[in-house]
């Protein structure tokens, strides 16, 4: 009897940081142009710690910022909020935020000093770019973080790098 090796089509992550929220709607525009439904998609950024002072501030910053998140995809998403004593308070949004919930030993796995590094870890991201990116994230940047096979991520990077380029070419000014 002859057995037959299957292979199987392991899904991969595409981890981007940006510095402005609109450049995270642009992507996820084009994102849903590509009609790549395929694609899980999270977003991770941290709020302005001069709002965290005041409670009425944070709360109306956090709700704005769900409703901001939720309006970028065509389903419902979860999204969650959490204080890192290394990154400071962040949201979540998308298929990561059950990881960063998860509990353990009643507290939550993104509220541990290590924890959002080892959830990128976990992800197959290696150590250089999850640090990389955790620095990022704790310097105001937010990251995008997409999970799928490596055709449908192919597929969406060619089609951000066509958008990126299209941004430049329309930012520059015309010669006479």
């Amino acid at each position: 009897m002859k057995s037959k090796s299957q292979e199987t089509n392991q899904k991969r992550v595409f981890l981007k940081s940006y510095p402005k929220f609109k450049q995270v709607e642009d992507v996820l525009k084009t994102l849903q142009e590509s009609k790549n439904s395929n694609l899980q998609v999270s977003i991770i950024g941290k709020f302005d710690e001069d709002s965290l002072d005041d409670p009425k501030k944070l709360f109306a910053l956090e709700e704005e910022m769900e409703i901001k998140c939720k309006a970028l995809f065509a389903h419902p998403i979860d999204f969650g909020i959490l204080s890192n004593p290394e990154i400071g308070t962040i949201f979540i949004t998308g298929f990561l935020v059950s990881m960063f919930l998860q509990e353990i030993e009643l507290k939550k796995i993104g509220a541990m000093l290590t924890g959002p590094y080892g959830i990128l870890r976990g992800l197959g991201i290696d150590q250089e770019r999850s640090t990389f990116y955790l620095k990022a994230l704790h310097l105001g940047n937010y990251l995008i973080i997409l999970r799928g096979f490596e055709n449908e991520l192919n597929q969406f990077q060619n089609n951000l790098k066509k958008m990126e380029l299209e941004r430049k070419t329309e930012r520059k000014p015309k010669s006479l």
